[in-house]
């Protein structure tokens, strides 16, 4: 019998990246990317409708035609027979969710809902249900409801539930028409197999779903809208079929082998969230080891024997990461986004030209600006808040601050201050960890930023104080759902009988350790008490004023849609 092969398909916020692994060791043997055509939507869907602020959608119909893409040119380029590729895994960006019809279609191909936001999958970013969240937050606070302990006590706007309640109170004749709303990933897995089915993953830290508890009670839900009494018997799918992540919930229809390519009947892993799949790919599988997933935000999951509920986290659930451990969650609402922004808006035409001199990209002339600069010499201080913060304050109504400019001040000051403001985020997610009684004794970071970015990985290990290791693979989320996939597959078709098994085969070895620098530890030691004074401040009650800043830009931003509108109406475009 010859070499046997699984996929893990890696769905981003940009892009689908599908990538093929040997199930011997997973060695990568092709990767093919297809980029969504319609990307994010942040300011109009694509027939003009202006969105609110904060809004981040995308277009379903994107994903399967990338996918597609994707998928098939990887099998046509790797010369691979399709008998020999045995499993395939998908991971992806959540809470990314959709509302879709009896049939699984999405919502937003019908019609009548083409101009409707809450017809399209509202992203992981999508940050325009606070208000639905807060409420959330309060009715389960005032009815003890368990559940909020495992979610730090404050429910954030990109789960599940805010996005789907803020349907219901906005767009009744979506909510009312949705069938269900699903998990991207689980949607992509229904188009594969022809099953509706959920994963302990999703359910458990976006969904409020617990393995022995399930949903929280219809009373609940009641009374948060009495439209949504019977959201989780009517709205979600059945607890029956959300399954753990070590199984195979189903293979390959016709249908989805000609979307793919592949054979029918190759056997398909249960989905997971794209940060979460990473943590097979590094073999992390014991408690105590932690992972941090960079790219546009930063992912963190940390795994233990023992349930421990405290605020800061955004979430604990048996068996969410890997199975038979509790996996925690909490993470940055921005990172690589933020690290573009400046790149974007915080250079001038000088250093614009002389990268294209040097022909570099502008990120990696900063970089290189940056690195000269010791801890502390730009003089200063960031709240990495330029997409709310997510850890440990759960509020996604905070916005970015950025202290001690000077005329003096240039762009390399600017993006050194954003690189190290992500580092004392990260240290309060760390730091939260600890004192709560969880070990943290290995860090292992993975992502294109953390294996091309020296300088980050190195002010992250100052900061933290601690080893980082940081993976040698470059698709460690695409390897962990092609591990999950070895899994599903089975060692009758030539895959493994067990995860641990395809774990221990089939995760990356290699890697590079950054060691912290004992100058630099002691200098950011000062920086970081001054930026948790600053955090707290800012984002503990100090002052209100980015809260008021967020209430004033709504404010302002639904005024001049409504004249927008207005205009349109007259104008007869709007007609």
């Amino acid at each position: 019998m010859g070499s046997k092969y699984t996929i893990g398909i890696d769905f981003g916020s940009l892009s689908v990246r599908a990538v093929l692994f040997s199930v011997e060791d997973g060695r990568q043997a092709g990767e093919q990317v297809s980029s969504y055509a319609r990307g994010v939507m942040e300011t109009e869907l694509p027939d003009g409708t202006l969105l609110p602020p904060l809004s981040a959608l995308q277009d379903p119909n994107d994903y399967i035609t990338s996918m597609a893409e994707a998928v098939k040119g990887l099998v046509r380029n790797s010369g691979i027979p399709k008998e020999d590729i045995v499993g395939l895994g998908v991971d992806f960006t959540s809470c990314s969710l959709l509302a879709v019809d009896e049939v699984g279609e999405p919502l937003c191909n019908q019609k009548r809902f083409r101009d409707n936001p809450h017809a399209y999958v509202k992203m992981w970013k999508q940050h325009t249900a606070s208000a639905q969240a807060d409420e959330i937050t309060r009715i389960a606070k005032q009815r003890g409801e368990p559940f909020l302990r495992r979610y730090g006590s404050r429910i954030l706007s990109e789960w599940a539930i805010p996005k789907i309640l803020e349907t219901a109170q906005k767009a009744p004749e979506v909510y009312q028409a949705a069938h269900c709303f699903m998990e991207a990933g689980d949607w992509i897995n229904c188009k594969l197999t022809g099953k509706r089915t959920m994963n302990y993953c999703m359910a458990g830290l976006k969904f409020l779903w617990d393995p022995s508890r399930g949903y929280p009670p219809d009373a609940f839900f009641e009374a948060l809208d009495p439209s949504a009494k019977e959201l989780v018997r009517k709205k979600l799918c059945p607890e029956s079929e959300i399954y753990p992540l070590d199984v195979r919930i189903g293979s390959l229809t016709r249908e989805g082998a000609a979307l793919t390519s592949l054979a029918p009947g190759t056997a398909v892993a249960p989905a997971r969230i794209d940060a979460h799949s990473a943590s097979a790919a590094v073999g992390v599988n014991t408690p105590g080891k932690l992972v941090m997933i960079i790219g546009t935000g930063m992912g963190m999951t940390l795994l233990s024997r023992r349930e421990v509920c405290f605020k800061g986290m955004c979430g604990v659930s048996y068996g969410a990461v890997i199975p038979g451990l509790y996996g925690y969650e909490a993470g940055l609402s921005g990172c690589g986004d933020i690290f573009g922004w400046c790149a974007q808006n915080c250079v001038n035409e000088s250093l614009e030209k002389e990268a294209g001199e040097k022909q570099l990209s502008v990120l990696e002339l900063l970089t290189q600006k940056a690195s000269c600069l010791r801890a502390g010499e730009n003089g200063l201080l960031a709240l990495d808040w330029w997409n709310g913060n997510r850890s440990v304050l759960a509020d996604t109504k905070l916005s970015g601050v950025l202290l001690g400019l000077t005329l003096q001040t240039k762009p390399e000051d600017i993006f050194r201050a954003v690189l190290e403001a992500t580092g004392f985020s990260a240290r309060m997610v760390v730091d939260n960890f600890a004192g709560h009684g969880l070990e943290v004794n290995e860090i292992c970071a993975v992502g294109g930023i953390a294996q091309k970015n020296n300088l980050l990985m190195q002010i992250y290990a100052d900061i933290l104080n601690r080893d980082i290791r940081v993976a040698g693979c470059s698709q460690a989320c695409a390897l962990g759902s092609a591990i999950f996939a070895a899994a599903a597959a089975g060692r009758s078709r030539g895959g493994y009988d067990t995860l641990d098994e395809a774990i221990s085969s089939m995760h990356c070895r290699e890697g590079t350790v950054y060691h912290p620098d004992p100058q630099s530890v002691r200098q950011y030691e000062v920086l970081f008490q001054e930026f948790r004074s600053l955090h707290d401040h800012f984002g503990r009650g100090g002052t209100q004023v980015l809260n008021h800043l967020y209430r004033i830009k709504g404010d302002a931003g639904n005024e001049n849609r409504r004249e927008d509108n207005e205009a349109d109406r007259l104008s007869g475009k709007g007609i």
